[in-house]
């Protein structure tokens, strides 16, 4: 562990968050003794390429009472933890990779898990174990034939590029002492890896092996929704389909190799192949019917999802409602206050009121200063004219007074009677009062 930890420390020094990502792989060490750190470039699929760190090593598979350990390599992106690493399975000379839902020909592994991912909820640890249970459902290798071993290496050199990317420091995982099982009951090769109990890699039935010069167009195609930042436009990964495992021989399918590794194989339906045709279809139907559950409960949570967002909403603006409320119930409780101290000191007023024995009408307005006064007494005086002027109309229409007199006084009245709103205007102006309309 100490040795793995120097190693990280200088191989993380150019990552963004160097101590969380330390952390999280320095927990996966601890639980997964096999795992070792290497650095170098990874390429991508539009040429470039950026050193990264790689866990690779093996992780043990318990498939069918049996412990299988699967070779794999974590690839951890600068931008770890919040982003997905890139994992691959890398088989061996003797294993073939076995393409199924969640790893593809080029050994490329997609799980919901990596394309969900969102730290902290996600971590390496947590993808490994995910990787253990899917592996143990379905493995992602099985043994080659004989005559498959026998064959060159897969990569050549030449202009071609290595089916994986390149690396330093650990090499491909090579078989175990125990081997795999053959054809015609011959033993494997022997390896570097101790584990005693490791009983070899199954036999995959009716899988066919690939066709020389690759697995075909088979490309690379990366998570969906998940754009590293930093990184360039395209899905990191590995070279085009044109970098696959190539052959020298003709095709030959899984099925006739796995018939002819059985004793006294004659070609014919026997009962094992009933028993593991029932066992595919009923582990279909199972997963069809999982799948459809989970979309149903992802429906049903999403539904949850918008009812809890309005219902947030709606507390929301009830809580400004009571808001609203309380201040236009402070504001109302201060009129009400308000009001009744006004209502107490009428009531004073109306007491001393009562209480005296006469009120003199030209006491009863006392004003403030000599400006208020005088405008007081020019409203009253300019109120009596045009009563003045009023009755004078009235003692005309009935006669009492001659035109001569009455156009005389009214004359008279209505020169008073302009001076008087004249000085009343002058008045209201030096006291700051708006001017009459």
């Amino acid at each position: 562990m100490g040795s793995n930890e120097q190693m990280l420390k200088s191989y993380l020094s150019k990552y963004k968050y160097a101590d969380i990502a330390k952390k999280d792989i320095l927990g996966v060490f601890s639980q997964y003794k096999d795992l070792r750190p290497t650095h170098g470039p990874f390429i991508f699929n539009d040429g470039s390429q950026k050193d990264l760190v790689n866990l690779d090593g093996t992780i043990p598979v318990n498939y069918r009472g049996n412990i299988y350990n699967i070779p794999i390599g974590i690839f951890i992106l600068d931008t770890h933890p919040y982003n997905p690493p890139i994992c691959y399975v890398k088989p061996t000379n003797t294993m073939q990779i076995k393409q199924g839902t969640n790893v593809d020909a080029n050994g490329k592994v997609d799980l919901p898990y990596l394309r969900d991912w969102r730290y902290p909820q996600s971590d390496l640890l947590g993808l490994i174990q995910i990787l253990v249970i899917v592996f143990s459902e379905e493995p992602p290798v099985f043994s080659r034939s004989a005559s498959s071993q026998n064959r060159p290496p897969p990569y050549q050199g030449g202009s071609q590029q290595p089916p994986y990317p390149s690396q330093g420091g650990f090499p491909m995982p090579q078989p175990y002492s125990s081997g795999y099982p053959q054809q015609g009951g011959q033993g494997g090769q022997a390896g570097s890896y101790p584990n005693s109990g490791f009983q070899g890699y199954p036999n995959y039935p009716n899988q066919p092996a690939p066709a020389a010069g690759g697995y075909g167009n088979s490309g690379f195609s990366g998570y969906p929704g998940q754009q590293p930042q930093g990184y360039p436009s395209s899905t990191p990964g590995y070279p085009a389909a044109t970098s696959g495992y190539p052959y020298s021989g003709g095709v030959q399918t899984e099925s006739t190799t796995t018939a002819a590794n059985r004793p006294g194989s004659n070609m014919t339906v026997t009962e094992e192949h009933l028993r593991m045709s029932l066992l595919s279809a009923v582990e279909d139907k199972m997963k069809r019917r999982l799948r459809e559950i989970f979309e149903q409960a992802q429906a049903e949570m999403n539904v949850l999802y918008k009812t809890q967002s309005d219902l947030n909403t709606g507390k929301t603006k009830l809580e400004q409602i009571f808001k609203d409320l309380e201040q236009e119930k402070e504001e109302i409780e201060s009129n009400i206050k308000l009001l009744k101290d006004k209502d107490r000191e009428l009531k004073e007023a109306l007491q001393k009121v009562e209480h005296q024995d006469k009120l003199d009408i030209d006491e009863a307005v006392i004003t403030t200063t000599p400006l208020y006064r005088q405008l007081l007494n020019s409203f009253a005086e300019e109120q009596a004219i045009e009563d003045a002027i009023y009755y004078l109309g009235e003692a005309l229409r009935k006669n009492v007074l001659e035109p001569d007199v009455f156009l005389k006084q009214v004359r008279e009245l209505s020169r008073q009677q302009f001076m008087k709103r004249a000085l009343i205007q002058k008045c209201r102006e030096k006291a700051g009062l708006p001017p009459l309309a």
